[in-house]
């Protein structure tokens, strides 16, 4: 079993959660406050570009695409083909949320140590792919066919416990996750508050683990603690299950506007996240840690 999936940011899921964002930024410039879901799937050189927009200014997707890997590589930025299927102009009206988020202090943090050290290695054009089993001491990786002598030397001395070997990952298909298709001011901010939530409640050691459902019958613009519900799906917290999601409700702001006001993303961008960029992150802040310890 794979425990973690580690992909440089020009590369796998990353790339397309990178690409989608781009496409999302674009269309609020032209169009702001626009409404728009875009889903990316990358076929290796190929992009797939699906989704709906209310903008009705027309984006030339291959030129946005190829201006941001031209920042890293010349020649890989040439080797972009890109299908374009957006919906442009199209009204519709946004499904209540139901979403879902689930996160492991420690994994995460794991996570983050593995993609700082395949990102790095970027700036020297050398990329590469991990797939770590930790359970097996055992890393994966794919790189170019020139790059392997290289890149095997490096892992090996990164990770002296696991046994390293080459493998071959062109086959694989990639999916941007829904969260960087997505305008701002709608569906995403109900998944930022998750992140916000569980990041107060990892920095107080009050969960390890946070896996949480919300839902709710109304249109995004009627929500807040009242008519919406939140389930916490594990028990392994310092406190019941049941008082932490009451906490949650009480606490942390569930209404459109709250949350707008509340996270400030006149200059947040998710690429931020996939570079790992050394900006706070509108959830990252821990301005209800006081109103939890009174509690």
């Amino acid at each position: 079993m794979v425990t973690s999936e580690v992909y440089n940011f020009l590369d796998g899921k990353n790339l397309c959660n990178i690409f989608a964002t781009i496409i999302v930024n674009k269309i609020n410039e032209t169009f702001p406050n626009a409404k728009t879901e875009i889903t990316v799937v990358n076929v290796r050189n190929f992009f797939i570009i699906k989704g709906r927009t209310n903008s009705d200014q027309v984006l030339i997707i291959s030129d946005l695409f190829q201006e941001f890997m031209n920042k890293y590589d010349e020649d890989l930025s040439n080797l972009i083909r890109v299908i374009d299927t957006i919906l442009y102009n199209v009204e519709f009206v946004q499904s209540p949320i139901n979403i879902s988020y689930d996160s492991n202090k420690k994994l995460f943090k794991e996570k983050l140590v593995n993609q700082n050290f395949v990102n790095s290695h970027i700036g020297d054009k050398l990329y590469f792919n991990l797939k770590i089993e930790d359970s097996k001491n055992l890393i994966y990786f794919d790189c170019s066919t020139e790059d392997s002598d290289k890149v095997f030397s490096i892992l090996e001395s990164k990770y002296p416990d696991y046994h390293v070997v080459k493998s071959d990952f062109s086959q694989e298909i990639y999916v941007s996750d829904r969260y960087y298709g997505l305008s701002n001011h709608g569906e995403k901010l109900y998944h930022m508050l998750l992140r916000y939530v569980s990041h107060h409640l990892f920095t107080l050691g009050i969960s390890k683990e946070f896996n949480v459902k919300l839902m709710s019958s109304v249109k995004i613009e009627e929500m807040d603690n009242n008519n919406t519900e939140l389930i916490i799906t594990n028990d392994n917290h310092m406190v019941k299950v049941e008082w932490l999601e009451s906490l949650v409700l009480d606490i942390f702001p569930f209404t459109q506007k709250e949350l707008i006001e509340s996270f400030d993303l006149s200059s947040y961008n998710p690429i931020d996240e996939i570079i790992l960029s050394e900006n706070i992150l509108p959830w990252e802040k821990l301005d209800k840690v006081k109103d939890i310890v009174l509690i």
